[in-house]
């Protein structure tokens, strides 16, 4: 039951909406209620309405059945271009990752690490001397920003690859209109000088303009984009999110700074933080098909809601859900999704993650609010989970 001054989560839940700010504040609250009162609940916010997805094995029946549930709705949102392969159902989506997959593995990106790890030291660089930071826009959001630039374009000129990392860095950080439209030309450009002038070079470029699917036709222009489009807002927001979240839990708690300082904490730790805070809250699906889902009816055509944060803080699956419990192995977490759509770009958030904090905590100890306590963070809405802002203060290493 909530308290007089608290909002219902049963009154919330029939129009709860991922944008509103205010039921960010308690969507933890109405996942709960959703989940033990109406696991599949009708939300009439943004016009028609969707079907929210809460329990962990309704999310799964979901998203392991791309023939009844298509990937075609997977915007909460109506988007100006393709986003595939994010969007896209079989036989094109397996053909699109084949093309894809081998530049997302691990021994590929790690290529990349020198880079990343001079990235974040030349941003410690930047605010240490003062004992205090914004952890978010002047570490987290410009430092996944500069991955992705250097990893989508490798641009070999300086003075290019400098503007490409400012434009993604400004999406980073504002994630405005403007800024999306500012990187979506970028990403026109580059995939266009590369068709006028191929190279044979190992990267995402050239796989999206050499490689072929379904049976040998190339991709168009619109799926060329839609990749490019994918590739910084699905690692953007959600790798962001993912930093911002276990640096908040590492404020709040000091006694977790020695399990970050240990390299083992890489191999269980970080997935218990990525599971309870979920840096990708939430995806769509259209049903293909009249069906019954957890007992609720949807018919052919309707939107779902798959919440993927929810599914994670089920404590059918994992007890004591709505805790960091480390010294028992959780597997199975859907925060890097479940079945065909598994994140391609895990392996490239595992990798960005671990380095983000070694150089944070490489110069850093004892992170502290500087202001307020945890419940003051501002937790920004939409699809990623993550803090807002971070001001905190600290003691050098």
């Amino acid at each position: 039951m909530s308290s007089p001054l608290e909002p219902d989560p049963a009154a919330i839940l029939g129009h709860f909406n991922l944008f509103d700010p205010e039921h960010e504040k308690i969507k933890w609250a109405v996942f709960q209620h959703a989940r033990q009162s109406c696991p599949v609940a009708h939300t009439s916010a943004d016009g028609g309405g969707q079907y929210m997805v809460t329990r962990y094995e309704d999310v799964r029946r979901v998203l392991e059945d791309p023939e009844t549930f298509s990937s075609t709705g997977v915007a909460p949102r109506p988007s100006p271009v393709t986003l595939n392969p994010l969007d896209a159902d079989p036989p094109f989506h397996p053909d699109l990752r084949k093309i894809l997959n081998p530049l997302f593995s691990r021994s590929f990106l790690m290529k990349f690490e020198p880079q990343m790890r001079k990235s974040a030291a030349d941003l410690v660089d930047g605010w240490i001397d003062r004992g205090r930071v914004e952890l978010i826009s002047e570490y987290v959001a410009p430092f996944v920003g500069t991955v992705l630039a250097q990893i989508a374009f490798d641009e070999q000129d300086a003075s290019k690859m400098e503007r490409a990392i400012d434009i993604v860095t400004a999406v980073a950080l504002e994630a405005s209109d403007e800024a999306f439209f500012t990187l979506a030309v970028l990403a026109g450009e580059y995939i266009a000088a590369r068709e006028d002038h191929p190279v044979q070079r190992n990267d995402v470029l050239n796989a999206i303009t050499t490689g072929t699917v379904l049976g040998g036709r190339p991709l168009t222009e619109d799926e060329r984009l839609g990749v490019m489009t994918v590739l910084f807002l699905g690692g953007l927001d959600t790798t962001r999110g993912a930093i911002g979240s276990i640096a908040y839990h590492l404020t709040r708690d000091p006694r977790l700074e020695p399990r970050l300082r240990d390299p083992k904490w890489i191999r269980q730790d970080m997935d218990e933080f990525i599971r309870l805070e979920s840096p990708v809250g939430c995806l769509g699906r259209t049903a293909t098909r009249d069906v019954e889902l957890a007992g609720t009816e949807i018919k052919k055509g309707e939107q779902l809601l798959v919440r993927y944060d929810s599914a994670n803080r089920d404590p059918a699956k994992f007890p004591d859900a709505d805790e960091l419990v480390f010294d028992t192995p959780r597997s199975g977490h859907a925060a890097f999704g479940l079945g065909i759509h598994r994140c391609l770009g895990a392996h490239l958030a595992r990798i960005q993650i671990t380095v983000a904090f070694d150089e944070l905590l490489k110069r850093v100890t004892a992170l502290r609010f500087a202001s307020g306590g945890p419940d003051d963070v501002p937790w920004a809405p939409g699809i990623a989970n993550g803090p807002e802002r971070l001001d905190l203060t600290f003691d050098l290493v």
